[in-house]
């Protein structure tokens, strides 16, 4: 294959997988647009790649229950894996990748725009250089749970709000710039400080309460009190003890329990009127928070 074909495969693109691979994706988070970050859940059979360079930092996580035996030429060095479900590769963008495996495999891929990741690090401190390693298969957790949870957000009926893709994909960004990067500058730690100023505090509960029949993002609420999104999710956290999506639920659950115990909407409408995208998703998390349906709720509360 020649350098310019190699540079020109896109993980942006609809159909680039095809370029590399002999089937499309089982699910793709391509249509639903997510912000620096595309999800991709594969199953393909035994295949040699082309060599090949992403456009993106890519992240492949094995989803099989057995051992996986692969050839991988990753930057230039060759290595032959036994992959286990959970483990996890490293592909920088512009890095040469060849891959080789014999048996049927299923794994999920997690693309992440270099722009948006630079942006989104250096936020983290005073950096004058970023630069991902690359990695061989290899566990790590919580990349392999943030994976999951994108699947399953993207697998599910509602889609996923964005506040909590949003802080998924922040998470994994700070998770790999601070134990998959060198970089020149410093990292700031703010575990020290004592969270967002009351007044911030303030600008930023008020602005959730005003817009829960939104889908509210990150970055809405955080340019409402004049941040960048990763230092006010951390000091959100500080100051409540809960994570921006996190309280923008229970926000909405509480609201949600005080339309069905005093009007006679129905619960459809209260859905929409607190910001979720389907019945179902409502119906779910309530169930999740307060332990019954929304209907049951209702019932009690009215007798």
């Amino acid at each position: 294959m020649s350098e310019e074909k190699i540079l020109s495969v896109d993980f942006t693109q609809e159909d680039a997988y095809t370029e590399i691979l002999p089937r499309s994706p089982l699910v793709s988070s391509y249509h639903a647009q997510w912000q620096g970050l595309r999800l991709d859940v594969h199953q393909q059979p035994g295949h040699e790649t082309p060599e090949h360079s992403p456009q993106q930092h890519v992240l492949t996580v094995s989803l099989d229950q057995q051992i996986v035996r692969l050839e991988r030429i990753l930057d230039g060095r060759l290595q032959y894996e036994n992959i286990a479900k959970g483990d996890v590769a490293i592909i920088p963008a512009q890095t040469h990748h060849i891959s080789r495996w014999q048996s049927e495999t299923k794994f999920l891929v997690l693309s992440v725009e270099p722009a948006f990741f630079t942006r989104m690090v250096i936020e983290a401190g005073d950096l004058q250089k970023i630069e991902i390693k690359p990695r061989f298969a290899a566990p790590d957790p919580l990349i392999q749970q943030i994976g999951l949870a994108l699947q399953t957000e993207l697998e599910s009926e509602h889609k996923g709000s964005s506040i909590y893709i949003e802080s998924l994909t922040t998470t994994l960004c700070i998770h790999l710039l601070k134990h998959y990067c060198v970089t020149g500058g410093t990292i700031i730690d703010n575990h020290h400080h004592k969270g967002l100023s009351h007044w911030k505090l303030r600008q930023a509960i008020s602005y959730i309460h005003e817009n829960l029949d939104q889908d509210l993002t990150l970055v809405d609420i955080s340019t409402a009190v004049g941040m960048s999104m990763y230092y006010f999710s951390r000091q959100f956290k500080q100051s409540t003890g809960f994570a921006p999506h996190q309280y923008v639920m229970n926000c909405r659950i509480e609201r949600a329990k005080k339309l069905l115990g005093s009007t006679n909407k129905t619960i459809e409408q209260i859905c929409t009127q607190v910001g979720f995208q389907s019945q179902s998703h409502f119906t779910n998390v309530f169930r999740k928070l307060m332990g019954i349906t929304p209907r049951v709720y209702r019932e009690q509360v009215k007798t």
